[in-house]
């Protein structure tokens, strides 16, 4: 198939149909809001009551090379119009955008925006396949997708459904509360000499406590923080932890400025209680085998789905270069 690869001037198999673009504020977009996307360098930012494009193009996302998107070419299609910060190409009929769009995408950031800007769109060089090889390429990315965008889901669901779970068991369970200590080992890096772990939760991966406020903020030390769970409870235990609501804004009344910054009181936030089973105590040392028996089989199910799900995307993710890439 190389063999029937031919090298174009991007300029020669796309024109320029900028001339319909307009720039909205946000009010704006509040004063016209319809039902026809408005497109950014980001995609859709707005959906509005009007349109200035109908068909399939591609849109070049026109943003300084710093603050450039994940991918700065995509396609639109359909009836939408677009901010003056994308650039509008049309391909011609024997180039089908979206493969085009993964030509572009698979390039080098410093081949898609050089100087002078955006002069030298014209002057990008692709290598691409007759139309026919084009479209049945397509097709197979296709189902690449549809199947990867369902693994996807799986493991999203699964997560949540562990998530509700652990909340139902530690959180929100009407059982003894314990202190944290009793149920997980907390201990540095540099303390850490013990195998397995893969059964750590490192503090630092928690996530945004609101939309305006983050956890860690700026500033704060963690030292690479590990929470072990204890031997009876799956490993899951502490990833799920660590993203429970409750547990983070614990941790963030944690934090206390020392030296100027802010670290973490690691004594303090072992004082974090969790719905324990009514028998146990510190003084009966460690949980009795098969103490969550429910969320240590769901656990162990969920654990080995997500990890055969992640070893097919791998997979996946392997075809779809092959496929692409080797053209």
């Amino acid at each position: 198939m190389a063999s029937r690869v031919v090298v174009l001037r991007l300029g020669d198999i796309t024109r320029f149909l900028d001339g319909e673009r307009f720039s909205l504020s946000r009010r704006q977009c509040e004063q016209q809001a319809g039902e026809f996307p408005y497109y950014g360098p980001q995609g859709i930012i707005a959906r509005i009551n009007s349109f200035a494009y109908e068909g399939e193009y591609l849109l070049f996302a026109d943003a300084p090379p710093r603050n450039l998107p994940s991918v700065p070419v995509f396609v639109a299609s359909g009836r939408f119009s677009a901010s003056t910060r994308v650039h509008i190409l049309a391909c011609v009929e024997e180039v089908e955008p979206r493969f085009l769009c993964r030509c572009l995408n698979a390039l080098p950031r410093a081949a898609l925006f050089r100087p002078p800007w955006p002069e030298s769109i014209k002057d990008i060089e692709i290598a691409l396949l007759p139309p026919d090889d084009q479209r049945q390429i397509l097709t197979a990315l296709s189902g690449i997708e549809k199947k990867t965008a369902l693994l996807r889901e799986q493991n999203r669901v699964l997560n949540g459904m562990a998530q509700s779970l652990f909340d139902q068991y530690f959180i929100f369970g009407d059982r003894t509360p314990r202190p944290l200590g009793d149920f997980v080992m907390f201990r540095s890096a540099a303390q850490d000499r013990t195998p397995g772990q893969d059964r750590a939760a490192p503090l630092a991966t928690v996530s945004p406590l609101r939309a305006s406020e983050s956890f860690p903020p700026e500033g704060t030390v963690f030292h690479n923080l590990f929470l072990y769970p204890r031997e009876d409870l799956s490993p899951m235990f502490t990833r799920l932890l660590v993203k429970s609501p409750e547990f983070l804004i614990h941790a963030e009344n944690c934090l206390e400025h020392r030296g100027g910054r802010r670290q973490l009181n690691a004594e303090r936030l072992m004082t974090f209680e969790i719905n324990g089973p009514l028998a146990h105590s510190r003084s009966l040392g460690p949980f009795p085998a098969g103490a969550y028996p429910e969320f240590n089989a769901f656990a162990l199910n969920a654990e080995n789905k997500i990890a055969a799900n992640d070893a097919e995307l791998k997979i996946l993710a392997g075809i779809e270069q092959s496929l692409f890439f080797n053209t």
